[in-house]
């Protein structure tokens, strides 16, 4: 399910602080940021081709990493 919330630097570091515990690994408890970032895209409707998963310099990975 896609959020109604625009899809801002600020609105998608929320997002993953709030959802950061659903992809942390529960043997070494790391965060999986990879995850975390496709799984903020994807609630944002942003993870088709061409979006901002495709780019490796969207600050969307930042965000993931900031979201700790």
């Amino acid at each position: 399910m896609t959020t109604a919330t625009p899809f801002t630097r600020t609105t998608a570091l929320r997002w993953c602080r709030s959802h950061k515990g659903e992809h942390r690994d529960s043997t070494t408890g790391e965060l999986d940021y990879t995850g975390l970032a496709e799984a903020c895209a994807e609630a944002f409707g942003v993870n088709g081709v061409g979006g901002p998963l495709d780019n490796e310099l969207h600050w969307i990975w930042e965000v993931a990493v900031e979201a700790e």
